[in-house]
């Protein structure tokens, strides 16, 4: 494997696995010059590698050449008339809002603005200033996903971290939430 180290004036270490495989190491300057150190990071991402390898990813096509796969149906592009992306960013505008609607009028708390893009590492974020950010690529899946998703950013208006209080408002909405995570951490699109 190929590996890239930087130093740079953070306190802690980070390692990135770019789209080429190659590892992106950036380490404190603190830190410049151990090469025990380096290849302790090394080995541990490898290992993290081969595990994500031997994870049961379920992988599928969204769009073909025929057909769009909008909330788990095919749809045929003969029925579609418009440009493929503003179509689909237009049912998921309609949809998630739906549920945002739904849970933020439950929590009484309003979200702020929805943003709508395709995300490459999350299903869903919220910021401090309560705005969500939903990704598009929701739209292909089971509507379960995006509920739960929704539900999950909703809860971060109330609670802004991953604390026992997040994660028990986050049942009060969606007991199933649980299985939902893993479904979610198998699905690469």
């Amino acid at each position: 494997m190929q590996y890239i180290i930087t130093y740079s004036k953070a306190r802690h270490w980070y390692v990135r696995l770019m789209s080429d495989m190659t590892l992106k190491l950036t380490i404190p300057h603190k830190k410049a010059g151990d090469k025990n150190f380096e290849k302790i990071l090394i080995e541990k991402w490898l290992e993290l590698i081969e595990k994500y390898k031997k994870r049961n990813i379920v992988k599928f096509e969204t769009i073909t050449k025929d057909y769009v796969i909008v909330f788990w149906e095919k749809i045929n592009f003969s029925k579609i008339n418009w440009d493929i992306n503003k179509y689909l960013k237009e049912i998921f505008i309609i949809e998630s809002t739906k549920y945002l609607d739904k849970y933020s009028s439950f929590l009484g708390i309003n979200y702020n603005k929805l943003s709508v893009r395709k995300l490459k590492s999350k299903w869903g974020s919220c910021s401090h200033t309560n705005n969500i950010s939903l990704n598009l690529n929701l739209i292909h899946l089971d509507k379960k996903f995006l509920e739960y998703v929704v539900v999950h950013e909703i809860c971060h208006l109330k609670e802004k971290n991953h604390s026992k209080n997040f994660w028990n408002l986050v049942f009060t909405f969606y007991p199933d939430y649980k299985e939902i995570r893993k479904e979610l951490k198998k699905i690469s699109l």
